[in-house]
């Protein structure tokens, strides 16, 4: 089968279902235009049709409840100012729910009768998000929690006169609690999830039993789960997978609900029927794909059908829908793959190497079905940013380049989740945490050695390459270890930890400060610019000008050091793009690049780069 580079860019995702009020149609968010807009599909199955002609990106889409309109979530050329809007989907006419320049305003949710909207805004403060409450029929504005923090907006009470809060602790990582605040305004904001450890509580929703049901890593090490009962408060695990849960849907009325199981990086779908006083019942049986990633559930007003997105080695991001009362399942958007060889692209081996301290570190290892035997094969280590993500087994949109070197048989890749990543419970994601910042790079060199002493791989032919954090990954094990490495590729890693924390984002600063530190000292001896002098590896620097996360300083930092120590480094910088590269063109752009540069440094032959 023939394919080319350009198939791997243009690979289509649809994802984020959202059901209509009447469950006759579902809305997600597809960039089969291009770059992400919104798209809508009857839920029978049929053509989908796109809704909205932006120009930028979309991130988010939701109906509103009893109303023929949807909510979007939008920035301006990726400055990730989000700024929600409300498509009335009869006349095709959007208008602005919440948007001001320079201000970031993060979707809550609805309450159950469309009348309300909850969400976050940092308009007070930059560095902080209090909640606001808009009620779209009398367009009045109400600013009901302010706070110092990083507060979030969540679920409407069935009245709609209570909301849930969640407030992440900005002194520590990892740690977070509940609140219960009265809309009427005649009891304070009540804490829900009093604790004295390091827990979370995630996707917090009522039941009508008198208890919030939400996910939480409550005095365990991964997410279970709870049922917090609002008279009395206590708190009890309803569910406790050996495996953490990662996401929950529940149905309007609270009947049924539905959870993501990540294990191992798999995500599978569980899901339950719910009792009246919100205890699980009967298990729904739903026939799903397996061997990859189920994600984003989204129930059917009336129960009878769940949708998610779907992807995996051999199978592109769609939304899929199972109907719970016979358990089929069917995919309702069907991405365009062109020519892809999907049927003999390789599938991961989950593998495990031993680190620097014997700690063993997971790992997707993708090998070419027709690989070299002779240890010569070339390979490509991706790193994921974060740092407290998790790579998971599929590749789509993520990394073209080496994707297509893959399925042509030039490479092999190996993606590890090295200690800090999320998906594996609580003490290996704070493992990397501050002054043990530098022993996550110690299981990415480790990586190097694994691979080397494979038999399959050649040492000499091994390139590093990763983005945001994953972009530090990279600079830091170039400079901790440039011999090991034969090519490397940074897209907008932080080079600085002192101007990066200066110079990011006010909202984030805090943050990020608790994950990597704040004495100078320390940060001074963890940036890769202080050692890139030392770089003689080959590297190609990759940079959105509109990135607020890790501004462009931070790359042109490291260039200029290499170019001043006559190093190889190639520096690409694409207008209106953020934190991520939307806009097909610059991907095209940046696949291409990222195929000659693997292919000059890693040997690989003239052949695999033809149609270029």
């Amino acid at each position: 089968m023939t394919f080319t580079l350009d198939d791997f860019v243009q690979v289509e995702v649809s994802e984020q279902p959202s059901y209509d009020s009447t469950g006759t149609h579902v809305a997600f968010r597809s960039n089969r235009s291009g770059v992400s807009q919104a798209w809508i599909v009857p839920a029978s199955g049929g053509e989908p049709r796109v809704l909205t002609d932006t120009g930028g990106v979309i991130y988010q889409v939701a109906f509103r409840p009893g109303h023929d309109q949807l909510l979007y979530v939008a920035d301006d050329g990726g400055d990730e100012q989000y700024q929600l809007h409300l498509l009335d989907l009869a006349d095709g006419i959007s208008r602005a729910l919440a948007s001001m320049p320079r201000v970031i305003h993060n979707f809550g949710a609805w309450s159950s009768d469309g009348r309300l909207l909850s969400y976050g805004s940092n308009r007070r403060d930059r560095a902080f998000f209090d909640i606001y409450v808009l009620n779209l029929e009398t367009g009045s504005e109400r600013l009901v929690f302010q706070h110092d923090g990083m507060n979030a907006a969540g679920a409407f009470s069935a009245d709609g006169k209570s909301l849930l809060i969640t407030r992440p602790n900005l002194e520590v990582s990892a740690d977070s609690t509940l609140w219960l605040l009265d809309l009427d305004g005649r009891e304070a904001p009540r804490l829900l999830t009093e604790h004295d450890d390091l827990s979370e509580w995630t996707e917090a929703h009522f039941h009508p039993g008198g208890a919030v049901l939400v996910l939480a890593d409550d005095r365990r090490e991964f997410a279970g789960l709870q049922r917090i009962d609002l008279n009395t408060l206590e708190r009890e695990f309803l569910l406790t997978p050996e495996w953490g849960l990662e996401a929950l849907a529940l149905t309007p009325d609270g009947g049924s609900l539905a959870v993501v199981v990540n294990e191992a990086g798999y995500g599978r779908i569980e899901a339950y029927e719910v009792t009246a006083d919100a205890r699980l019942g009967r298990r729904i049986t739903i026939e799903q794909p397996s061997g990859g990633v189920a994600s984003t559930p989204a129930w059917r007003p009336d129960g009878r059908a769940l949708a998610f997105t779907f992807e995996g080695p051999r199978a592109v991001p769609d939304v899929w829908a199972a109907d719970t009362e016979d358990g089929t399942v069917a995919r309702l958007t069907s991405s365009q793959t062109q020519g892809l060889p999907l049927e003999s692209l390789p599938e991961p081996r989950l593998v495990h190497y031993t680190s620097f301290d014997g700690r063993e570190i997971p790992a997707y290892y993708y090998v070419p079905e027709v690989a070299p035997t002779d240890g010569s094969l070339g390979c490509v280590v991706l790193v994921h940013g974060g740092p407290e993500m998790q790579s998971r087994p599929a590749l789509w949109g993520r990394y073209p380049g080496p994707h297509y070197l893959l399925a042509r048989g030039d490479v092999a890749l190996l993606v590890p989740n090295v200690r800090g990543s999320s998906g594996y419970g609580k003490e290996y994601s704070h493992a990397d945490d501050v002054e043990k910042r530098m022993d996550s790079v110690r299981d990415l060199l480790s990586a190097a050695d694994w691979l080397a002493g494979s038999g399959e791989v050649n040492p000499k032919r091994i390139a590093v390459m990763g983005g945001s954090y994953g972009g530090f990954m990279v600079l830091a094990a170039i400079t901790e270890a440039p011999e090991r490495w034969a090519a490397a590729i940074d897209l907008y890693g932080i080079a600085n930890f002192e101007t990066f924390l200066a110079h990011t984002g006010a909202w984030r600063r805090k943050h990020r400060s608790r994950e990597y530190g704040e004495d100078p000292e320390f940060l001074h001896s963890i940036s890769p610019i202080h050692k890139a002098h030392l770089i003689r590896t080959p590297l190609l620097v990759f940079q959105g000008d509109h990135d607020v996360r890790v501004p462009p300083e931070e790359s042109e930092q490291i260039v200029e050091t290499v170019r001043r120590s006559e190093g190889v480094v190639e520096y690409v910088v694409y207008p209106e793009e953020g934190h991520g590269f939307q806009k097909l063109p610059h991907r095209m752009d940046l696949a291409r690049r990222v195929v000659e540069f693997v292919g000059e440094h890693l040997g690989v032959g003239r052949s695999a780069r033809q149609d270029l």
